[in-house]
């Protein structure tokens, strides 16, 4: 019920924030263009704007919402309460994965209709959201500003993109089948075809170790961070 109750306040924040109004000028433009693209190249474009969207809506919109809660003092307020660490990450999660998976149905729908595996498909957007929100989150946790969170955040980033060269078929990368992107990009492939079953199986197994991985750094992170704010506002007390 708590979690609930959060998720929906993070909806809302997200929405007085207009962050739905954005994205629906972002996914209006995407939609013009990939009507302009020729067909030959249409199906390789849509995936990748659609992987685009929701890593780069976890990326920066999680950690630049996290500067802004803790700057605000909103954290005084939240950790003030019975509210655990990983309840606030498990909420900023599902929250902009719900925006994510509206972006990318907004994209795709008006393109080329229905994805051919719906539940591939979705499955992609879900997790890869899951997995960039956190990354950006840590990114955040350990910036001081808005521009620092910028540059650690590409940073952190960048590893991830190099499935997209193999995907193009540019260069294959040593090992990129150990990254989550290059899952992502096999579960969001679904929009045009079914991946294979057992494609599937690594692409959602891969995902959800880092997810695992980068939740628990994530985490920690928080607590220190919570910590450290708690031990500074206690000093200032005295």
């Amino acid at each position: 019920m708590r979690l609930s109750r959060l998720v929906w306040f993070d909806v809302c924040y997200q929405w007085r924030h207009r962050y739905y109004l954005v994205y629906l000028i972002v996914c209006s433009v995407y939609v013009g263009i990939l009507h302009a693209i020729p067909d030959s190249y249409a199906e390789h474009v849509l995936v990748l704007l659609t992987f685009s969207d929701p890593s780069a809506l976890g990326l920066l919109l999680a950690g630049s919402i996290l500067l802004l809660e803790r700057d605000q003092g909103i954290w005084n307020a939240l950790f003030s309460t019975p509210l655990r660490a990983w309840e606030y990450l498990t909420s900023k999660c599902l929250s902009l994965g719900f925006l994510s998976l509206l972006a990318a149905l907004a994209i795709h729908l008006p393109v080329s209709g229905l994805p051919k595996s719906p539940f591939a498909f979705l499955l992609g957007i879900t997790l890869t959201s899951f997995f960039f929100t956190l990354l950006g989150m840590a990114a955040a946790l350990n910036s001081r500003s808005i521009n620092g969170f910028l540059i650690r955040s590409q940073l952190y980033a960048l590893p991830f993109t190099l499935p997209i060269l193999g995907y193009l078929n540019v260069v294959q990368i040593p090992l990129d089948r150990l990254l989550p992107s290059n899952g992502s990009l096999i579960l969001i492939s679904g929009s045009a075809r079914p991946p294979a079953p057992a494609e599937t199986g690594y692409a959602f197994a891969i995902l959800t170790l880092w997810i695992i991985g980068a939740g628990i750094i994530t985490l920690s992170l928080l607590i220190a961070n919570t910590r450290q704010r708690e031990d500074r506002h206690g000093s200032e007390q005295i």
